[in-house]
């Protein structure tokens, strides 16, 4: 009898699902397979740039999945509320899609600037994707609409939108120009709305008024001197970002930034050379550690999370792109030459 009981929940156990998200060590690929240059002189370099990722679990885990994570030390388990919010999973697949395009553009735009190229942008708007949980703008904006102002102050690119807002004090009322889609789907109808930001829980700018949302710049499209393509697979998100400028700086310019070694690059990169916080930073650091890296520049802000699980890995914790370089070079990493531009 105790034998059959015990059978019995065990194999309930396989299917009973639970309302939690399991995030894992993923992989470190050696970012110089995804990306290639044309247009312009290249150069081979020593060492190798990896960028990293994470494993997420696919749809609610079972029992003993939940409950062997829980006692992993390198997984992170997480309520299925609070990593998805509002969002549902299929909306979080295409904001991770969008963001790992994005990413690629930006990563793109800050590396050539970096070298000395000249990189144009243009957007008209910025369009709302999803919702954070409780969001300020909840009620008054929804995914599709576009911000086109706030107080009258044009808002062309998604990085004009936030430092905008940001001028407000929290629970000042902020009026935005929107473009939402009427009753034919084509035709989008300019209005105002006043959204009373909060106050943002969360580093890079805890504290300052914020909308809580996630949006895209409409219609970016970027002027690029040098043809960069860049080829992750299926990987999504905007984490990859920073490994992507330097990879790019990397084959554009003489040397080596790693000075021959392994280095794992995690963060997002931004519009003006800042590096954004991401997400499974511990994870991350597990796959970095498990491939051999001896060096992981990650935001720093979470730098202290990622040394949780680095072992003996040496981790940097970096702001901006010259942090990044900065790091490297220290590391053993030759310095970049941004004077000329060279021709291929």
């Amino acid at each position: 009898m105790l034998v059959s009981l015990v059978v019995v929940v065990a194999l309930a156990g396989l299917f009973i699902p639970v309302s939690y998200v399991i995030i894992e060590p993923g992989n470190a690929t050696p970012v110089s397979g995804v990306v290639s240059v044309k247009g312009a002189r290249t150069y081979r370099s020593r060492g190798s740039l990896l960028f990293l990722t994470v494993s997420v679990s696919n749809g609610k885990p079972n029992l003993w999945r939940y409950v062997g994570a829980s006692l992993d030390d390198s997984a992170e388990v997480i309520s299925y509320r609070d990593y998805f919010g509002t969002t549902t999973p299929a909306q979080d697949r295409k904001l991770n899609v969008a963001a790992m395009d994005t990413s690629q553009q930006v990563a793109t735009q800050v590396a050539l600037e970096k070298l000395g190229y000249t990189v144009t942008e243009t957007g008209t708007g910025a369009r709302v994707i999803a919702m954070t949980r409780g969001a300020p703008a909840a009620g008054t904006l929804k995914p599709g609409d576009v911000i086109t102002a706030v107080d009258g102050q044009p808002v062309e690119l998604i990085d004009e939108l936030g430092p905008l807002v940001r001028r407000h004090l929290p629970g000042v009322p902020v009026a935005l120009t929107i473009e939402r889609a009427g009753t034919d789907a084509k035709a989008m109808k300019p209005e105002t709305v006043t959204v009373t930001p909060g106050a943002n829980p969360k580093a890079p700018n805890k504290g300052s008024a914020y909308l809580g949302i996630a949006a895209e710049t409409r219609d970016l499209k970027f002027d690029f001197p040098v043809e960069v393509t860049i080829d992750p697979g299926a990987v999504s998100g905007p984490s990859a970002g920073l490994a992507f400028t330097l990879a790019i700086i990397d084959k554009l310019t003489p040397g080596s930034l790693t000075g021959g070694r392994k280095v794992a690059v995690t963060g997002e990169m931004r519009s003006g050379g800042t590096v954004g916080e991401i997400g499974g930073v511990a994870q991350k650091a597990v796959a970095a550690k498990n491939a051999g890296a001896t060096l992981m520049l990650v935001p720093r802000s979470e730098a202290r999370e990622a040394r949780t699980t680095a072992g003996s890995m040496k981790v940097e914790g970096v702001a901006n792109l010259d942090d990044a370089l900065a790091a490297l070079r220290r590391s053993g990493g030759d310095a970049i030459d941004v004077a000329v531009p060279r021709a291929a």
